[in-house]
């Protein structure tokens, strides 16, 4: 069997798979259908060079080839008929025009029945081959006037599409046509006398397996993607293909065929090269391809990419939703975006941002089926979630819906309208928005165990504050207990000394006295235990913290504790909360003062930093037993502490307070002999501290 009919016969097989694939994807659509018949045809005109080049006696391969040719001649028909059906060409004249191409097709199959299109069959180097009649030019003549047609529907359905999708298998119908167009003409160059080796089987190939996949994907490449890969791989290939070529040649002239083994290593060493560097090449060169030929293309996938990175920071939920649907919308060139989070009740969703079009909340049916929802779906995917959802995202014309996912759990939905220059959505496009979606579900549980976060600060704070003036209590009750005492003994002598002048004009002044220090010492005390409001402005550090001194000072006395301070004067004012400063001081100080032993000192020093004029310290130190080196890096962790009745949340507190105040806080302790913390404040407001002095 000559070996030559075997590559139109597999030409005839693969296309038969690809139109039974297309077929089985949807018989009841008229395109599948009218693309199943162009397959076959074209598996005719494969069978009918497999007839010539296989069978020896020529009348046995020109009835044969005669047979199949039947097929053949309904192929411009039929090309014609599914240009009209992808181009969606309706009306009277092009319905006539294709019934006359139909019958044209019949008489011309009718007439190849007969004997009429060729006279007989020539010998050639790869097998017989036709010799045609007249009549065979009205076939040429038939393919001359719908080719053109053909290619001005699909055209205009380019130019001006009804959809993404149509506008991309227009242009894989180009691509596909462009492909196929030399091969196919090396198949009729030789009925005319031009002998070249016809190898228009290969080219068929190419051209039915373009169109089905633009006709049967749902997630199409865009046709910049397969032409950025195909330049990106050839300049790759080229790279190192060519010079292992010279090379080859080269060896070639100087040994001749006396040294075959040298070629062959060479070849081989050639094809391993190739293997190992022309994927490495082709990624390298694939950004700038993109960039070089599709430069519009590239920025937007570029900045998708920056929106994806960008979108995980942003702790505020109503931004985050906010910069996610304007960059979407501005990035894509969309002409709607629509976000939906759950609310109030399960699968129930409502709308948190929309732009050109407004959807208050989806209906239930729909929230449903979109709990199936995995990753990025095209509206014409989403048939396999339910018909309902699939109709609402077509009555809405959104194109995309992508859902946010945390594990198993739908936390949200976005709906992507078409894009305004009428570019599908590809896989590509669907990759980068599956990692804009995972970062958006992580960033918007980040909100939210943020807002948590925050609401517990707030109460371990609380919490902290009344711990806090727990532990004071007893200091103040002994404060208040020595006024009250000299207030009653006053006024149990008042009666009997009533008439002495001197007694009432001395003792009611002592005891106004005293309960004024009374009072400051309950105003105080109500200062520190306020909720706090972070209401940040400029504090006095020296004013801020008497309150506190005048509270520790008690209880200092009360343990047996001196406590000293030193305030730098003329120190300017720091941006503080003052409630949050004189916390910080008050935690501080009491540490202190709890782990210092009867005798000893503690002391509370504010001074400036090395720029006097950027940072303001305040040190605590006291003369307990220090802390151990392992311990250091947990004292400022939540829950950690080595006191028998304390819960561990004063340092740490302090640790996020100092932090929230753009502040650092260290702590240089010595076992056995004390520790010393430091806490630096910024004088200014954060953004008016130059970027050199803010080093922590």
């Amino acid at each position: 069997m000559p070996y030559h009919c075997l590559v139109p016969l597999a030409a005839a097989l693969a296309n038969l798979v690809i139109g039974a694939l297309v077929l089985r994807q949807g018989a009841r659509e008229p395109l599948h259908r009218v693309f199943a018949a162009l397959t076959l045809a074209v598996v005719c005109w494969n069978l009918d060079l497999f007839a010539l080049y296989y069978f020896h006696a020529a009348a046995t391969a020109e009835w044969w080839s005669r047979v199949f040719r039947t097929g053949v001649c309904l192929a411009p028909a039929i090309l014609f008929h599914m240009t009209l059906l992808l181009a969606e060409s309706r009306g009277r004249v092009w319905a006539g025009l294709l019934t006359a191409a139909y019958t044209t097709g019949a008489v011309l199959a009718i007439a190849n029945l007969r004997g009429g299109l060729v006279s007989r069959v020539t010998p050639h180097p790869w097998g017989w081959y036709i010799e045609p009649t007249r009549l065979y030019a009205v076939m040429t003549v038939l393919l001359v006037v719908y080719l053109p047609l053909s290619i001005e529907r699909i055209w205009r359905a380019y130019r001006n599409p009804t959809s993404p999708r149509q506008r991309v298998q227009a242009k894989f119908w180009f691509l596909a046509a462009v492909v196929q167009t030399p091969f196919a003409f090396t198949n009729l160059l030789p009925v005319y006398g031009i002998n070249v080796y016809p190898v228009g089987s290969l080219g068929n190939v190419l051209y039915v397996g373009i169109v089905a996949y633009a006709i049967a994907r749902h997630r199409l490449m865009d046709v910049d993607y397969v032409v950025r890969k195909g330049v990106s791989f050839c300049l790759a290939s080229a790279l190192v293909l060519v010079p292992g070529s010279f090379l080859h040649v080269a060896l070639a002239r100087e040994f001749g065929t006396h040294e075959p083994i040298a070629l062959t290593c060479v070849a081989v060493a050639t094809t391993l090269l190739a293997v190992i560097l022309v994927p490495t090449l082709q990624t390298g060169l694939d950004t700038r391809v993109h960039r070089a030929l599709f430069p519009q293309l590239y920025d937007s996938r570029r900045r998708l990419q920056e929106l994806a990175g960008a979108i995980v920071h942003i702790l505020n939920p109503d931004e985050l939703i906010r910069q996610l649907g304007d960059g979407l919308s501005d990035v894509l060139d969309l002409e709607s975006c629509h976000i939906f989070v759950p609310r109030d009740q399960p699968r129930r969703f409502v709308s948190v941002y929309h732009r050109h079009g407004a959807v208050d909340a989806l209906p239930d049916g729909v929230a449903h089926d979109l709990e199936l929802l995995q990753g990025s779906l095209l509206s014409d995917e989403l048939e396999a979630l339910g018909p309902t959802v699939a109709a609402f995202f077509r009555q809405q014309g959104w194109e995309v819906g992508i859902a946010l996912r945390i594990e198993k759990r739908l936390t949200g939905m976005i709906a992507l309208g078409r894009k305004r220059d009428f570019r599908i959505f590809s896989g590509e496009d669907l990759q980068l928005l599956d990692t804009v979606a995972a970062n958006v579900s992580v960033a918007l549980e980040n909100t939210t165990l943020s807002g948590q976060l925050r609401r517990s600060e707030a109460v371990l704070e609380r919490a902290n504050r009344l711990s806090s003036l727990g532990a004071l209590a007893a200091g103040i009750a002994h404060e208040i207990r020595n006024p009250l005492v000299a207030v009653k003994t006053f006024l149990d002598l008042l009666p009997e000394r009533l008439g002495d002048r001197d007694f009432v004009t001395q003792f009611r002044d002592l005891s106004l006295g005293e309960l004024r220090r009374v009072t400051n010492l309950i105003s105080d005390l109500l200062s520190l235990g306020k909720s706090p409001k972070t209401e940040r402005r400029q504090v006095v550090v020296q004013e801020a913290l008497v309150p506190v001194v005048h509270l520790m000072t008690s209880t200092a006395r009360k343990r047996q504790v001196e406590l000293v301070t030193h305030f730098e004067p003329d120190l300017p004012a720091i941006w503080a909360d003052p409630d949050q400063l004189k916390q910080i001081a008050l935690n501080l100080l009491l540490n202190a003062i709890e782990v210092s032993p009867a005798g000893g000192q503690v002391s509370l020093g504010v001074h400036g930093a090395d720029a006097p004029s950027q940072r303001v310290v305040l040190e605590v130190s006291d003369e307990g037993p220090g802390i151990p080196p392992e311990q250091r890096d947990d004292i400022f962790h939540p829950f950690f502490t080595t006191k028998e009745t304390g819960v561990g949340l004063g340092l740490a507190l302090v640790h996020q307070m100092v932090v929230e105040h753009e502040g650092e806080i260290t702590v240089a302790s010595e076992v056995g002999r004390g520790s010393v913390f430091r806490v630096t404040l910024p004088v200014g407001r954060p953004a008016e501290i130059p970027l050199a002095s803010t080093g922590s």
